[in-house]
């Protein structure tokens, strides 16, 4: 059982295969196709929808709206042309475009950009700002329907992550469905740079879920229709001022993060090949502080910075991400690509050894006080979460080249095996660093605010890991020095998986839970003939 869902992988072709009949039913299944592409993005909303009630949201209160006056938005039909090609034929459907008042929306807005936009700049302040005060001033018959999504987009990240006081997850998922009621026009419409932004919010927020169908989905639209309007190719940014162009690489690295992240997570192949990338990448030597004058480094356009508490300390965590998504790429190409299987020992052997060093070069490079350990009192809550996700994908990374991942049958059956016959596992190389590592990050994620459906399986895998690694280590050394917080942190995070599982019915949750808990149970009574014998010897002395 994997930690989250994706649909299964494309079976190979076999290497023999019959003759095609060429005939007129070429063209037949070409117009077929055609008109089948229509349908596409109608499934692509039901997928999304599918993935949202997956998540649990049934009952989802109602903000305050504007009134609500339905509006003429085109929907994009595709049809053969007579020329052999096809054409997009527009056709009228009534969509309300409501949002509450814009005195509501300003602060959230504001706080948006202030935070989570700061750290991971999706949206230009300035004209994010412009977009909104624009639209509140257009007569309803005249609106944008692809603003407003990029508004409802804003609205649901800030509730998502709890930007605002009155945050509320419900409210998140109301907007993004909001948003999704207009995915025809976002995708088929006129391919601007707000289309990108608008897409990849919604990847942001669907992909905090154990089905990652969804995201999947619309990562592959959302860089297909990057690679449309050159986001991936500086030359096709040439002719446009530095800001709006910074705008333009910050939006693709956003969408680069994803699907780096969304690829290892499924197990399957990313959308976008580093070698058609034509941006300067983030050097190694200066990206915990600032990113190449080519790309992103703009005050103006989100310098995705985060900083301490007290303002001391500051990290570019906007590059950070980026460097570790490039990892990312190289732990799926290691582990799942079919080039990897296909090299010989010592490749695969080279390969491993060089996303290791490339995995620990990155950690060493995070500043203390940013560190999964230090960091619940060094930073602001919503720092706290961003590092979360960043340290919950660093573990995920290095336990996957470790094979000590809890997702690992082969692991998972040599610790059950441990547990009957005292047979030990074969350890990964630096054992007590990956311990620790895990030990840290279950610090992290305790400070948290609070845990939910929602933002749970951003961390989840990584969470539920750790606490295998934390049991396993106690299990096998009863009387480690850290064995006191490692029960506690084991303990707490068991109980949050009671909660998670009572959300959201995860038969995952659940059966990672039953095994936790007996594999706990094994390790403490261990500890406890450990702490007797030890006593014993003590008394004999």
């Amino acid at each position: 059982m994997d930690c989250t869902y994706a649909a299964p992988s494309r079976k190979s072709r076999p290497k023999k295969r019959q003759n095609c009949e060429k005939t007129d039913a070429t063209t037949g299944h070409t117009q077929d196709r055609l008109r089948n592409l229509e349908d596409l993005v109608e499934q692509l909303s039901e997928t999304v929808k599918v993935g949202l009630q997956h998540n649990g949201a049934q009952h989802q209160p109602q903000v305050q709206q504007q009134e609500e006056i339905p509006i003429d938005t085109a929907s994009q039909t595709i049809l053969a042309s007579s020329d052999g090609g096809f054409t997009v034929q527009s056709q009228k459907h009534n969509v309300s475009m409501a949002l509450p008042p814009l005195e509501h929306v300003l602060p959230i807005v504001n706080v948006f950009l202030k935070s989570f936009n700061a750290a991971l700049p999706l949206f230009h302040d300035d004209t994010l700002l412009r977009l909104i005060h624009n639209f509140y001033n257009v007569p309803y018959p005249r609106r944008d329907p692809v603003a407003w999504a990029a508004i409802n987009i804003v609205l649901a990240l800030a509730h998502r992550n709890d930007l605002v006081s009155s945050s509320n997850t419900n409210l998140s998922v109301e907007y993004l469905n909001k948003a999704e009621s207009v995915l025809s026009s976002i995708v088929l419409g006129d391919t601007q740079l707000l289309n990108i932004q608008v897409l990849v919010g919604m990847v942001l927020l669907l992909q905090a879920s154990p089905d990652l169908t969804p995201s999947l989905i619309l990562i592959a639209t959302t860089m297909r229709l990057a690679h449309k309007i050159g986001l991936h190719d500086r030359t096709a940014s040439a002719h446009l001022g530095a800001v709006n162009a910074r705008q333009r690489a910050c939006v693709f690295w956003m969408a680069y993060i994803l699907d780096k992240d969304l690829s290892m997570r499924s197990k399957q192949p990313s959308i976008q090949l580093d070698d058609d990338v034509d941006l300067e990448l983030p050097s190694p030597e200066v990206f915990p502080y600032q990113v190449d004058d080519g790309c992103i480094d703009d005050t103006s356009v989100g310098s995705g910075i985060i900083a301490t508490a007290d303002g001391t300390v500051e990290m570019n965590y906007f590059v950070t991400r980026i460097q570790l998504s490039v990892i990312e790429g190289g732990v799926y190409d290691y582990l799942y690509s079919t080039r990897s299987q296909k090299r010989s020992i010592e490749e695969r052997s080279h390969a491993l050894e060089t996303i290791a060093c490339a995995l620990e070069t990155w950690k060493a490079s995070i500043p203390f006080e940013f560190s999964a350990f230090v960091a619940p009192d060094t930073v602001s809550p919503i720092v706290l979460q961003l590092l979360a996700v960043l340290h919950s994908t660093s573990l995920a990374c290095t336990t996957l080249l470790n094979q000590a991942n809890a997702w690992n049958t082969y692991w998972m059956e040599g610790i059950r095996k441990y547990a009957i016959e005292g047979i030990l596992p074969t350890l990964p190389p630096r054992w007590e660093a990956v311990v620790d590592e895990a030990r840290q990050l279950m610090v992290l994620l305790g400070a948290l605010p609070h845990q939910n459906r929602w933002n749970f399986w951003t961390t989840g895998c990584s969470h539920m890991t750790a606490m295998l690694l934390l049991t396993f280590n106690s299990m096998q050394r009863p009387q480690h020095d850290q064995l006191s917080l490692d029960n506690e942190l084991v303990d707490t995070g068991l109980q949050m998986l009671d909660q998670v599982a009572e959300e959201t019915q995860s038969e995952i949750v659940r059966s990672f839970r039953k095994t936790c808990t007996g594999l706990h149970r094994d390790a403490q009574q261990r500890c406890a003939e450990a702490s007797v014998m030890a006593n014993s010897l003590d008394l004999s002395t």
